[in-house]
C-alpha cells in the first residue's frame, strides 16, 4: 500500500529538462571556453559541486567549485522564478494523490530552495513536506538523496513511490526498495529500459491519475 511519494523536480515536475541541458554549456561559453560535444551527457548524473569540479579540472576554469556553484544557480534563478512551467498532469496527479491522503516531498538535482519557490508560484507548493537537494546527499546514483526526502515524510521505501524521468534514478530508488513511477521526458534516451525497469511507465504525469487506485495499492 502505497501512503507517500517522493518526486523529482527538473523533467519529472517541471519542464526544465532543456535548460538543465544546455546550462553547462552556455557557462563555458561565457567563460569563453568552448563546450564539448557530449558535454551534456558527461554532467548529467552530477551534482552541481561535481560538476563545478569538472569545470575547473576539465576545463582550467579559474573559480572556485563553490563559486562556480553559485554562478550556475545564479544563471537558473530567474528561470526557476519567473518561466519554468509544470509538466502536463503534474497538477492533477498531485491532487489526486492528496485526496488519497499521500504525503509527498521533493528529490532534485538542483538547487531545493529555487525548486520549492518555483513550485509554490505554480500553486503546487503546499502539496509537499519540503525538498532535499542533492548538492547536499550525492547525486542519484546512491539512494541518500531518496533516504533523507523519505525522512521529511516519515516514510519507509516499501510504502513509498518515487517519480522519476531518469533510468539510472529509478534504478537507485529501485534497488533502495522504493515502488518506482517513470515519466518520459526528452533528457532520456532509453524509454524503453525505463519501462522495463520502473514499476510504473507513463508519458505524462496526467496518465497516472486514471490509475491512481491502482498505483496507491501496489504491493
Amino acid at each position: 500500500m502505497i501512503k507517500f511519494a517522493i518526486f523529482d523536480l527538473d523533467g519529472t515536475l517541471l519542464d526544465s529538462s532543456e535548460m538543465w541541458r544546455t546550462l553547462g554549456a552556455r557557462y563555458l561559453t561565457l567563460l569563453k571556453m568552448k563546450p564539448e560535444a557530449d558535454l551534456t551527457e558527461k554532467v548529467a548524473e552530477m551534482t552541481l559541486p561535481s560538476a563545478a569540479r569538472y569545470f575547473r579540472e576539465h576545463y582550467g576554469v579559474a573559480y572556485s567549485a563553490e563559486e562556480i556553484v553559485r554562478h550556475l544557480t545564479r544563471m537558473t534563478e530567474s528561470y526557476y522564478t519567473d518561466e519554468v512551467r509544470l509538466k502536463d498532469g503534474a497538477a492533477e496527479l498531485l491532487s489526486a494523490l492528496r485526496t488519497h491522503c499521500v504525503y509527498m516531498s521533493i528529490a532534485t538535482m538542483s538547487d531545493e530552495r529555487l525548486g520549492m519557490l518555483a513550485l509554490e508560484r505554480l500553486g503546487v507548493g503546499d502539496f509537499f513536506a519540503g525538498a532535499v537537494s542533492c548538492s547536499n546527499y550525492g547525486a542519484k546514483t546512491k539512494p541518500d538523496v531518496f533516504l533523507a526526502a523519505a525522512d521529511l515524510i516519515y516514510a519507509i521505501p516499501e510504502e513509498t513511490i518515487v517519480f522519476e524521468n531518469s533510468l539510472y534514478a529509478i534504478k537507485t530508488a529501485k534497488k533502495a526498495g522504493f515502488v518506482t513511477a517513470g515519466v518520459a521526458d526528452i533528457s532520456e534516451s532509453d524509454a524503453d529500459g525505463m519501462k522495463q525497469t520502473a514499476d510504473f511507465y507513463a508519458d505524462t504525469l496526467g496518465d497516472y491519475v486514471e490509475n491512481i487506485r491502482e498505483m496507491i495499492e501496489h504491493s
